[in-house]
């Protein structure tokens, strides 16, 4: 499941035992921007020679992801995350 890039999911991720993100960036078509950076949370350091299909780089999450959440001018910035960890990010959101 594919969700905008925020402090607060990073913030997530990083108490959920993730510690880099897989990067990939593609052209896009809207409005709004035209640069697209999907970020893969990893658990463990990825090897760069052996990066999966599709994938340019890896970042330290507490570094680049956190300042792409803070956001980047023509550019959408989204975390790729499977749906269980959606589920317990939500679950985990308290509402006043």
């Amino acid at each position: 499941m594919k969700a905008l890039l925020t402090r607060s999911v990073v913030s997530f991720l990083v108490l959920e035992g993730y510690t880099y993100c897989l990067s990939k960036t593609s052209n896009i078509s809207k409005a709004y921007a035209s640069v697209c950076i999907t970020l893969t949370p990893v658990k463990r350091r990825p090897d760069v020679r052996k990066l999966p299909e599709g994938y340019d780089t890896y970042f330290n999450i507490m570094k680049e992801p956190l300042l792409l959440a803070e956001g980047v001018d023509d550019t959408e910035v989204i975390v790729n995350v499977e749906h269980v960890e959606i589920a317990k990010y939500q679950g985990s959101i308290s509402f006043l």
